[in-house]
């Protein structure tokens, strides 16, 4: 009887030993440290950002071209495109000259391929 009785104090005292172990959710009871803290983070899921919009006024540089309005090569200023639709921009109207310094010419605004299709300002 007293056998008993003490196997099953040594059970008990097993069990309430292992109880705190469990709860803690950690192999042999211990604490959580720095690295199981990095661990944790590390493995976490992530939300991807999301993907930044395309931007709207696009700057092109003061180039010479040929434009097949004019018949001409002419300087075209710098100035801001903005994006329409991906496949069109909005140019302002813009002042060209020749590249000896001739009269200036105003060519009106509107959309237009991007400058990279286009053979014109």
């Amino acid at each position: 009887m007293n056998t008993i009785r003490t196997v099953l104090t040594l059970g008990l005292l097993v069990l309430a030993a292992a109880a705190p172990a469990a709860a803690q959710g950690l192999p042999g009871g211990r604490r959580p440290d720095a690295i199981d803290q990095a661990r944790g983070l590390a493995t976490q899921p992530f939300q991807t950002p999301a993907t930044p919009d395309r931007p709207a006024d696009r700057w092109i540089s003061p180039r010479r071209v040929y434009s097949p309005e004019l018949g001409r090569d002419v300087l075209v200023p710098g100035h801001y495109e903005r994006d329409v639709n991906g496949q069109r921009v909005e140019r302002p109207p813009l002042i060209v000259t020749t590249p000896e310094g001739g009269s200036p010419t105003i060519l009106p605004g509107g959309e237009r391929p991007p400058v990279e299709q286009r053979p014109g300002p």
